[in-house]
């Protein structure tokens, strides 16, 4: 007889494209404030980040996909069968980078703080969107294996998708 979690976790499901689109997003948020030096735009940026990672329905990134890029047939959905909690994680990390960033660049003089802080989202969307590594779905993955947040739901481990 199989158990209820085995079967739940059949139907899990990521739209690979999605996140790529939706890291590049951030790349191109995260690199354009720190050429123009505008603190505003990491303010953007970790709001949508922040959006996209407590309201997963709502996701900004993936409305401006799902209504603009798929019907100009840009991109096409590439679903496979992948956990989306360590995603949200990575993207709640990535938030919390950038409003720390944002607070850091508007309310003290340490902007070279502020920026490196943004430099980091910005590095670690472009490996996960270019290589497929993600670091904070790594994170997520150990951090379940120790008890301190929920194992991910598919079998088997972490494992890079690559490409």
């Amino acid at each position: 007889m199989e158990s209820t979690s085995s079967t739940v976790t059949e139907f899990l499901r990521v739209d690979t494209h999605l996140a790529k689109f939706s890291q590049g997003c951030v790349v191109a948020l995260t690199g354009m404030a720190f050429l123009l030096a505008q603190p505003v735009i990491v303010l953007i940026a970790a709001v949508l980040l922040s959006v996209s990672a407590l309201v997963p329905a709502i996701i900004p990134f993936r409305l401006l996909y799902r209504y603009v890029v798929i019907p100009l047939h840009l991109m096409r959905p590439r679903m496979v069968e992948d956990d989306p909690a360590p995603h949200r994680f990575a993207q709640g990390i990535g938030a919390a980078f950038l409003i720390i960033a944002t607070l850091v660049l508007f309310l003290s003089k340490a902007t070279t703080l502020g920026w490196a802080l943004d430099l980091i989202v910005f590095v670690l969307a472009a490996i996960n969107m270019t290589i497929g590594f993600c670091a904070g779905c790594l994170v997520y993955y150990y951090l379940g294996r120790i008890g301190l947040l929920p194992r991910v739901r598919y079998n088997g481990s972490f494992h890079w998708r690559g490409v």
